[in-house]
């Protein structure tokens, strides 16, 4: 599959819901969805879970710009939509329900991508400790321009130093999370923490005498 066909789906309409219904649609291979948003009604939906996995761009995964060709009596509707929910089985790995909204495909929504850290901080070079607190951030892009990652460069990153949000920056996508948010911060070196609290206290007992 190239990359121009990712995100093009067929699914059909349902006419039945609840779990009955879902259990005989899986025996066929097929499984339960709904599309929504946009101000129209709530379209209940058969898709098969195999081509839902073909059709997701390999590295976006569920962040994908799905074109979902609905196959009607009266003709195929087109509607443009990202995955907003879903429930799997956690033994097979498979798709048991999914939810899609629609988009506008010129307007943003708002998703979370993975943090990757990239890189050798010299605070840890010199001994420190790297600590990482974000696997994942909130951003706020066009459907067909989710990025796949945020990437960290953390090597300037001295001991005793952090990044936070607002050192931070994506192309084609708006990072939501709040400026002061730490995503990474180096603990300076054990030895350089003791001989610090050392001469503290060195320091207090010149005063005393």
């Amino acid at each position: 599959m190239t990359e121009t066909t990712f995100g093009k789906l067929t699914a059909t309409i349902r006419d039945t819901s609840g779990k009955g219904a879902a259990r005989k649609l899986r025996t066929q291979g097929l499984i339960p969805a709904v599309i929504y948003g946009k101000g129209e009604g709530n379209v209940m939906l058969t898709v098969s879970p195999r081509e839902l996995r073909r059709a997701m761009d390999p590295k976006r995964r569920l962040n994908t710009f799905f074109s979902v060709t609905i196959e009607r009596e009266e003709g195929p509707v087109v509607e443009q939509c990202v995955l907003t929910d879903y429930q799997a089985d956690p033994i097979r790995d498979e798709f048991l329900h999914v939810d899609f909204l629609r988009v506008d495909p010129d307007g943003e929504v708002v998703t979370k991508i993975p943090v990757e850290y990239v890189g050798r901080s010299v605070g840890v070079v010199a001994g420190g400790k790297l600590r990482t607190y974000q696997r994942t951030t909130r951003v706020a892009a066009k459907p067909a321009h989710i990025p796949v990652k945020l990437t960290v460069d953390i090597s300037s990153l001295a001991a005793g130093q952090s990044l936070r949000m607002r050192d931070l920056s994506i192309e084609n996508a708006r990072l939501l999370d709040h400026p002061n948010v730490v995503v990474a911060h180096v603990d300076p070196p054990r030895v350089a923490k003791v001989e610090e609290g050392a001469a503290g206290a060195d320091a207090k007992k010149g005063k005393k005498k």
